[in-house]
């Protein structure tokens, strides 16, 4: 194994890889075929993606299990060394890593903003302490590389690795400016997520709604550096809960008047500014260059205001934006349920209980608005149960022009069901932004809830439907749920359900889920259901109420879902004259392709 050190540049050139020295003009390192180089902040939760991402270019290049898992430890060494000792785990610098193939060769670098090693790279050995926290990733990068560079220069340090890999092979891979669309795409995507799954965690773990927003509020610096950050609660929550957060240390009192603040607070949208002089005015946060305020929402009303700025950085980059919008829509969740709880403790009253957890229901599970166009109709009805139930229904436009029609039931009733309902809501909205394949989409839907839920045994079933752009084709997917039904156009067309393919979501993480294609044509109709419009029966037989449920959906679904739904309610008044209030929600989504 042979090791060196110089002084260094490195350029991408036609996806060329070129490694060389500013003094000499010599190339030390040149690989004449194509590479990937990723930039990504010094943050050691981006170790999973970056593994990932080299995995999947190793295994194109054709290099086998064995290799590959050298390859993966070399890998892991070299990047947490230069996050760690390079970059001080400050994921405001950023780490460069860069690989390419070919000719039975594999080339890997890492690059950091620090200093690097010692003048003379040395041959390194095992620690004395073989428990002690350092000392061998060095040792094992060297054992498992042929050759290791150490390179110098003004912008920091990078380690080159080589090491002779039988099959190896080019692979062509996309040009600078597709790759970096799609690099940003999916820092976008994950940030996102990544933010989710931490806000889940910090609210099972805190005991306290003040100790949540402390242990978010410290997460947040790490991944939107800023200059400044400020929390403001409206005058809509309860006395105590004020007095409570009043005690943070970015918690703020009365906002400035006519301020961004205020605006928020009053309903206003949010607000994105890349020049001071668009804050120019606010008394609060006049002279910082950039900067975000988001209303912390509950349904209709905002709750709060979380605003963050920076002095000199003339701009938030979209994931940073994403980011923010996640952590104010678990904020605005986790104050409506700390007010709410705080109104029932005073009440000491079922009803009251009742009530506020439909208001909650309203406002975190919205029905989506009456929705028509030229090539397509949609009509959404639900009638509330005495009792709160986690129904949630849903009309999504998705990335590519398409649609998805989304139907959930969650575990149990009352607020606990309302809250996992509208956290279901939260990460499918998250998901459905990604644009992912719905076979996709519902995997990452089942995971992301199994482990925010853990052992508490919560699940909701859940039947989507993905619509293509040009409307003609439909892919079905139910986790659980009742059947999804199909009309075809025409009277004596051909009826079709779609039945669960698997368990509910929240159960098993490595559950996946058929999905059926459907050819749609003009004047075809999809129908999804929850199972209040046919458990209610008297005697529990379910199936038999499915079935009587399913007979007029199929005698007066090609009348409109309006006629439809008159018909549903009709038989369950007749069938229980004198009850006015539904024992369970009962919800319904009727789409119809019209052209």
């Amino acid at each position: 194994m042979m090791v060196s050190t110089s002084a260094s540049g490195w350029t991408s050139e036609g996806g060329r890889l070129r490694c060389w020295t500013p003094h000499e003009g010599r190339v030390i390192s040149i690989m004449d075929f194509y590479g990937q180089r990723l930039q990504v902040p010094a943050d050691l939760n981006q170790l999973g993606g970056v593994r990932e991402a080299f995995s999947a270019f190793l295994h194109q290049a054709g290099v086998g299990a064995d290799d590959l898992s050298r390859w993966q430890l070399v890998l892991t060494e070299a990047v947490v060394n230069a996050i760690v000792h390079g970059s001080g785990e400050d994921p405001r610098r950023a780490i460069e890593v860069a690989w390419t193939a070919g000719s039975g060769e594999v080339l890997l670098s890492v690059a950091d903003t620090g200093s690097g090693l010692r003048p003379a790279l040395p041959a390194a050995s095992l620690p004395d302490d073989p428990l002690q926290p350092g000392g061998r990733g060095l040792y094992l990068i060297q054992q498992s590389c042929d050759h290791v560079e150490s390179l110098r220069g003004e912008g920091g340090f990078r380690l080159v690795m080589r090491r002779a890999t039988p099959g190896a092979r080019a692979v062509d891979v996309p040009n600078d400016a597709l790759l970096d669309a799609a690099l940003a795409e999916i820092s976008l995507c994950y940030e996102s997520l990544a933010a989710f799954y931490r806000l889940g965690d910090a609210l099972i773990a805190a005991e306290r709604l003040p100790d949540f927003f402390s242990r978010v509020v410290a997460d947040i610096a790490k991944v939107v550096p800023h200059d400044r950050l400020a929390l403001y609660f409206g005058p809509t929550l309860q006395p105590a809960l004020l007095g409570e957060l009043a005690r943070l240390s970015v918690g703020q009192g009365q906002p400035a008047p006519g301020g961004v603040v205020e605006r928020a607070l009053r309903g206003g949208p949010e607000w994105v500014w890349e020049d001071a002089a668009e804050i120019a005015g606010d008394q609060e946060w006049e002279g910082y260059a950039c900067g975000m305020c988001v209303p912390l929402r509950a349904g209709g009303g905002a709750l709060g205001a979380l605003i963050l700025a920076r002095r000199h950085q003339p701009y938030l980059v979209a994931a940073e934006l994403s980011t923010l919008r996640t952590y104010a829509d678990m904020f605005g969740i986790a104050l409506a349920n700390a007010n709410n709880a705080l109104v029932r403790t005073r009440e000491q009253q079922a009803l009251r209980e009742l009530e506020i957890a439909s208001a909650m229901q309203a406002d975190l599970l919205p029905l989506p608005p009456p929705r028509s166009h030229p090539g397509w109709h949609a009509v959404v009805r639900r009638r509330s149960a005495r009792t709160v139930a986690g129904d949630y229904v849903d009309v999504c436009p998705l990335p590519d022009g398409g649609l998805l029609l989304a139907m959930v039931d969650v575990m149990g009733k009352g607020m606990s069901a309302a809250l996992f309902a509208g956290m279901v809501r939260t990460a499918l909205h998250i998901h459905v932004d990604i644009g992912r394949p719905l076979e996709r989409l519902i995997h990452d839907l089942n995971r992301a809830l199994c482990r925010q839920t853990g052992e508490l045994t919560l699940f909701a079933t859940c039947a989507l439907a993905h619509i293509s752009p040009s409307r003609d084709r439909a892919y079905i997917a139910n986790a659980g749920h009742c059947p999804v039904i199909w009309l075809g156009n025409g009277a004596g067309a051909p009826v079709r359900e779609f039945a669960p393919s698997g368990p509910p979501l929240g159960l098993f993480p490595t559950m996946d889920y058929a999905i059926e294609e459907l050819r749609l044509a003009p004047g075809d109709r999809i129908l999804m259901f929850t199972d209040g419009l046919y458990e209610w029966e008297a005697g529990g037989d379910s199936a038999a109420g499915w079935e009587r449920l399913a007979a007029l959906a199929r005698a007066h679904g090609r009348e409109g879902g309006e006629v439809l739904w008159e018909m549903i309610q009709r038989r369950i008044r007749d069938a229980a004259p004198g009850e006015t209030d539904a024992r369970d929600d009962q919800t319904m989504l009727f789409w119809e392709r019209r052209q």
